[in-house]
C-alpha cells in the first residue's frame, strides 16, 4: 500500500494519464488559468491561481502542498496527445486519522463534456480506495455545475449533503452539493 504523500503516482485507463506537472505544462495551464468558464463554478483560492507566472506555480508545488500534504496536483493528459496537458487532478483535505480526503478536478475548456473528467476523478478515487487505504472520499461541487456532480455519482459517490453553503472566496457564501463515498469495514 502507498502512502499518499510518499511520491507522485502515475495513474491511467484507457484514455487518459494522470502525473506530476512538469514546466512543459506551464502554456497549457496559462491557457486554462486565463479561461474565466473554466473557474465559473471553483473557489476562488486554488492553488493555481495563487502567482500570476504559471512557472512560479509549477515550481512552488512541491514544498507548498506535496510537502507539507496539503494537496496532490496531478497533470491530465489525453493519451492520444500525452504532451499536452488537459487540466488538473487535486486530492486535498487529508485526513490520515480518519482515513479521508477529498478530490477534485478542473479541464481546460476544449474538453469538456467528452468523460475525461469522470476518468480522472475515476482514477483518483481508486488510487485512494486502493492504494492509499482510504475508506472516505468526498468532493465539494457548486450547484450551478450539474456536469461535474454526475460524474461524480458516475464513479459511485453519493449526494450526501445537497444545498450547503461555503466560503469560497466570492462576495457571498456559495450553495454547494457534497458527495461522500465511505467504505464500511
Amino acid at each position: 500500500m502507498a502512502e499518499l504523500f510518499s511520491g507522485y503516482p502515475v495513474l491511467e485507463d484507457e484514455r487518459i494519464i494522470m502525473h506530476k506537472m512538469t514546466m512543459a505544462d506551464v502554456k497549457a495551464l496559462e491557457q486554462m488559468c486565463a479561461n474565466p468558464n473554466v473557474y465559473r463554478f471553483e473557489p476562488t483560492f486554488l492553488y493555481e491561481q495563487k502567482y500570476d507566472d504559471k512557472a512560479d506555480v509549477i515550481a512552488n508545488m512541491d514544498g507548498e502542498c506535496f510537502e507539507t500534504k496539503e494537496s496532490l496536483f496531478l497533470g491530465i493528459y489525453v493519451k492520444e496527445n500525452p504532451d499536452v496537458m488537459i487540466g488538473i487532478g487535486e486530492v486535498y483535505a487529508y485526513e490520515p486519522e480518519r482515513k479521508k480526503a477529498s478530490i477534485g478536478c478542473r479541464l481546460d475548456e476544449p474538453y469538456w463534456h467528452k468523460g475525461y473528467g469522470t476518468s480522472a476523478e475515476r482514477l483518483l478515487k481508486n488510487y485512494l480506495l486502493d492504494e492509499c487505504s482510504l475508506k472516505i472520499i468526498t468532493a465539494h461541487v457548486m450547484k450551478q455545475n450539474i456536469p461535474s456532480g454526475k460524474a461524480l455519482e458516475k464513479i459511485g459517490l453519493i449526494l450526501k449533503y445537497p444545498d450547503c453553503l461555503e466560503e469560497w472566496g466570492f462576495e457571498e457564501p456559495v450553495l454547494i452539493d457534497k458527495f461522500v463515498l465511505k467504505i464500511y469495514d
